[in-house]
């Protein structure tokens, strides 16, 4: 790399954001890391995002697109045009403690077989402006049904998670990734798709993160939570604390339709683009009975979220050729090595 290049680069896509931009973008230019840029693209922002920006952060570089163009096409754009040894997403409804990507970046620099590393997500209260003691996301969990849990979400941090820890995976609110491993498993795909993919573009939002998560470990890679880098996320579609079947639906009754919509669809690829066909069987009954009761409660109570499953199978053609692409190119690991991880 370049020697004039920053270590690190900050990404942040906003979208309608203009109240978190004078909380997380100080948070992010106080930063004790000095060795980065930082980097705003705007999603189509119908509010004074974009006003607030040029007032108030002159010094921040700022590219706006006239419609939502989603989360993983927008970032996919972003880490093609950095050139740095870290690349690190940011979700506008972030405030990051000042030496949070000192301590990412060091630890980076110190264990080469870390692929992505994340640190204590704690939840931020912005209605009264607090940070709270409730954890937000410390990775990744997947069970053996395939329903994925953000690690401690909701329980008090009471430094019960305080050493570092080997995860599935991290999530997409504040993840921090090697630049020549995003290479590696990038999806480059015949010519009548248009670019090279880090992030799944069919996903547009929602779980493109657990459908990263899932390709960096097909890849035999590894990532990392580092519980003395926090940050604090104000979480707009939150997971229930209780993860009984009853607190699951009461939660979904709170999501907007198109989260829902989207979830499911992206679920479903997640499933069909990544895991292993000895691992469908060997856990087939776990995963066909949570879809069974998840596809019996939408058309029972939530019919808006078949469109989820219209646009699954829209899709499937074209992603088709992903897992194919996926296992021919760059799957480095045994079914087993998937399923240790499974709760």
């Amino acid at each position: 790399m370049n020697k004039d290049q920053p270590r690190l680069a900050i990404n942040l896509v906003t979208y309608n954001a203009e109240k978190y931009l004078p909380f997380c973008l100080p948070s992010v230019l106080n930063q004790t890391l000095k060795d980065f840029s930082f980097l705003v693209i705007d999603n189509g922002s119908s509010d004074n995002t974009l006003s607030h920006l040029a007032e108030n952060y002159p010094q921040v570089r700022v590219v706006s697109y006239p419609k939502n163009l989603g989360f993983a096409k927008t970032h996919n754009q972003a880490i093609a045009w950095s050139k740095t040894d870290y690349l690190a997403l940011l979700n506008q409804d972030v405030i990051l403690e000042p030496d949070y990507f000192e301590k990412v970046v060091s630890y980076l620099d110190g264990h080469l077989e870390a692929a992505a590393v994340g640190g204590k997500i704690l939840r931020w209260d912005f209605g009264t402006n607090s940070r709270t003691k409730y954890i937000d996301s410390l990775g990744l969990l997947v069970f053996k049904n395939h329903r994925v849990v953000e690690i401690g979400q909701g329980e008090i941090d009471k430094g019960q998670y305080n050493e570092v820890k080997e995860v599935f995976g991290l999530s997409g609110a504040l993840p921090t990734f090697r630049r020549q491993v995003l290479e590696k498993i990038k999806v480059s795909l015949p010519k009548n798709f248009s670019r090279q993919e880090y992030f799944d573009e069919d996903f547009f939002a929602y779980k493109e993160d657990v459908d990263l998560a899932f390709r960096l470990r097909l890849a035999g890679f590894k990532s990392f939570y580092l519980p003395e880098a926090v940050a604090y996320h104000d979480r707009s579609v939150k997971g229930p604390r209780d993860l009984s079947d009853r607190a699951v639906r009461k939660s979904r009754s709170r999501k907007d339709k198109m989260v829902k919509a989207y979830s499911y669809k992206n679920h479903l690829l997640m499933l069909f683009k990544n895991e292993f066909k000895r691992n469908l069987i060997r856990f087939g009954w776990p995963i066909c009975w949570y879809e069974f009761k998840k596809l019996a409660f939408i058309f029972l109570f939530e019919q808006s979220t078949i469109r989820g499953l219209k646009m699954f199978l829209k899709q499937k053609k074209k992603n088709k050729l992903k897992r194919k692409y996926i296992y021919k190119n760059l799957v480095k690991v045994k079914p087993n090595d998937l399923a240790k991880w499974y709760e």
